[in-house]
């Protein structure tokens, strides 16, 4: 029998982030992968900013960015066929790196996961065993006994775990087992076709996130590429109404193709596969020692690229927390702020990406009729254009040391905020490319102003007393060397004010001055309340 801190179902970005996380805060770890190697038929083809933030955090934003296909100039395009009629165009979003330090990135998620998966194969701590099933879970009093088998057959291994991860995704065993329902409704089935070809002739000097070609029977056949050349992936949306289509045949898939193109085309076919699309939350995202997160917990349309943005977030939230119950520093309830804080999170992005799907039907209708498209499109532009949803997205409850009542609500989505995101801002010397963010990830640290010395004196007592890893840094320094104007924008923080920022990177707690004397048992409260879990 083999004993583990946490234990990690899934091998896809969700779990590969959770196994990189857990080594960074020095918890053993299992993670336990179906696949012998990635699945090769792409799903996501893209990671968004806050997505794209945490992998910079993970040391991985050099090895993506080396390995990102392409710069589009469109987001989305409509026209009758690639050969055929334009109707108009989206762009391709926003890229403003003056909100966050990295941007988004195009990279398929075959590639994301080669590039995971090798450095989680590197990663002291990680045992990592791909190629192996989950075949029973089991949970005891303080721990789960996980009974693995290899996919391929072979004799069984017991593993014992604190803590359990399901990242196995839609349609993995894990919720079901637990008896998690999820909560939504069924959109539709995607049928995809993953496909080789020389297209050129017709995408001409266009490049675009996806080419929409409005098909006569209803909705759009899409050719998207994956890595902007000769890589790419066509497929279209079926009612649900009609029930599941079935697996495309090799005809039919050809047809697809050929149709969205609008001529011959040498398509070399690799893989076809249905999905079924739903808009969904688990109703439970914990029981007992096990916790879901991803897709496991959550299950969006693809039109807006947030679950695996959703799902990397999910872990980065959670794995703190579980290093801090497991060293003794925060009780257990701080575990139940998992769910109390990314459920609404997940249910929020559900609806958006269903809104996203529902706006792509009167698109069609304009196209298919010939009508000028321009206000759908338009609209639909919002599909894309998602920052402040990415980044700006806030905990109304939970691990948070003051109520959220209590602060200023009067504000830009992208300044300080408690349960927010803490706001980019660069280090000087710009030339160095680092971000304030980069020096908050990873432990709680508490940002004071020039005339707060009080707070970062309470700050190292408390910080000692409980043996918790927390950091100080006084704005401006030679440290945290920072506009003090943009600062001042950005944080609202006075001079003798404090900023205490969760090691995920979210703002616990906010304060200006405070009497003398009083400034060790407010922030202990504070503190207290966040490792608690009884912030509003």
């Amino acid at each position: 029998m083999n004993d583990t801190h946490l234990l990690i179902v899934g091998g896809g970005p969700v779990g590969l982030g959770a196994a990189l996380l857990a080594s960074q805060y020095g918890i053993p770890c299992v993670l336990v992968e179906r696949f012998p190697q990635p699945y090769a038929h792409p799903k996501a083809r893209g990671v968004r900013d806050r997505g794209m933030e945490l992998f910079r955090f993970w040391g991985l934003e050099k090895e993506i960015r080396s390995q990102a296909a392409y710069n589009p100039r469109h987001g989305f395009v409509y026209c009758d066929s690639l050969a055929g009629e334009e109707y108009g165009s989206t762009s391709p979003g926003q890229e403003d790196t003056t909100l966050g330090p990295v941007g988004t990135c195009r990279i398929p998620q075959d590639s994301l996961e080669r590039i995971m998966r090798e450095r989680v194969a590197a990663t002291p701590g990680v045992d990592a065993l791909f190629g192996v099933t989950v075949v029973r879970l089991t949970q005891e009093d303080d721990h789960v006994r996980v009974l693995l088998r290899p996919t391929d057959g072979g004799d069984t291994k017991e593993v014992t775990a604190r803590y359990v991860i399901a990242c196995d995704g839609a349609a993995g065993s894990t919720r079901e087992a637990l008896g998690i329902g999820m909560e939504g409704e069924t959109v539709g089935y995607w049928q995809s076709v993953y496909w080789h070809g020389d297209i050129s002739e017709v995408i001409g000097d266009r490049t675009a996130i996806q080419f929409l070609t409005a098909a006569e029977d209803g909705g759009f056949v899409t050719v998207a590429p994956v890595d902007g050349h000769t890589r790419w992936l066509t497929f279209r949306m079926r009612d649900s109404r009609s029930g599941h289509p079935g697996p495309l045949t090799d005809d039919q898939a050809h047809g697809l193709i050929e149709a969205a193109v609008g001529q011959p085309c040498a398509a070399d076919i690799l893989s076809a596969a249905t999905y079924k699309v739903e808009a969904g939350v688990a109703s439970r995202y914990r029981a007992g020692s096990v916790f879901l997160a991803g897709d496991a917990a959550h299950v969006f349309p693809p039109t807006g690229g947030f679950g695996l943005n959703t799902g990397v977030q999910d872990v980065h939230n959670l794995i703190w927390k579980i290093d801090l119950v497991l060293r003794g520093l925060a009780p257990r309830e701080l575990l139940d702020t998992y769910e109390t804080e990314r459920r609404p999170v997940a249910r929020s992005n559900a609806r958006w990406s269903k809104q996203n799907a529902e706006r792509f039907e009167t698109v069609w209708q304009r196209v298919i009729s010939k009508e000028p498209a321009g206000d759908p499109i338009d609209r639909q532009r919002a599909h894309l254009a998602a920052l402040e949803r990415d980044l700006a997205f806030r905990y109304a409850d939970g691990a948070l040391g003051q109520d959220t009542e209590d602060t200023d609500d009067d504000t830009s989505a992208f300044t300080a905020a408690v349960g927010r995101r803490a706001p980019h801002l660069w280090l000087r010397p710009a030339s160095e490319q680092r971000s304030v963010l980069d020096l908050l990830d990873g432990r709680f640290t508490l940002l004071y102003g020039p005339e707060g010395q009080d707070w970062h004196e309470a700050a190292v007592r408390t910080g000692e007393h409980l043996r918790l890893p927390l950091r100080t840094l006084k704005v401006p320094s030679a440290e945290c060397d920072v506009d003090p104007q943009e600062f001042d924008r950005l944080y609202r923080m006075p001079p003798g004010g404090a900023v205490l920022v969760r090691p995920d990177g979210h703002v616990a707690w906010m304060r200006g001055g405070a009497e003398s004397g009083h400034h060790s048992a407010l922030f202990s409260e504070a503190l207290r309340r966040t490792l608690g879990g009884t912030g509003r």
